[in-house]
């Protein structure tokens, strides 16, 4: 709560500061008259309406973002300890916070740090070696037996 309201906590939707923390539901509740004035830490975030745990979600997340090659609804729930239909949910919910779901993801200048992009040109087919690699790169020399 202290990193999502660093100034005293605020109402997500109206932004008034007079707010009452009710400690039977253990949610606050915006002093002005709204629709949907009850909240809690989670609300507008990703992981609001999850009954999951932020211990959880944060493990996750960590999985998401540390894996290189990508992890599975599968390896989530394995690691985490929830269903495989949660962990589906929790990872299509990170990638889209992430911005991981867009549709157009290279626009502009992009810069990758150890990243794998296709394979080695030796073991694709003449054809498709042809095909792909046009010499806008690095220089492929092939063999004697491919030309």
């Amino acid at each position: 709560m202290a990193r999502r309201w660093p100034d005293g906590v605020t109402c997500p939707r109206c932004g008034s500061k007079k707010v009452l923390f009710q400690a039977k539901y253990n949610r606050w509740q915006c002093g002005s008259k709204h629709d949907l004035r009850q909240f809690t830490a989670k609300t507008g975030t990703i992981f609001e309406e999850s009954p999951l745990g932020l211990d959880k979600w944060l493990m996750a997340m960590w999985m998401v973002v540390n894996c290189k090659n990508g992890v599975s609804s599968y390896e989530i729930a394995k690691a985490v300890g929830v269903t495989q239909k949660s962990a589906w949910f929790m990872d299509h919910r990170i990638r889209e916070a992430l911005g991981m779901a867009a549709k157009n993801k290279f626009t502009g200048e992009v810069e990758a740090d150890e990243t794998f992009i296709g394979g080695k040109a030796r073991n694709m087919h003449i054809a498709k070696r042809q095909r792909r690699i046009t010499g806008t790169a690095a220089r492929i020399r092939l063999p004697s037996w491919a030309s």
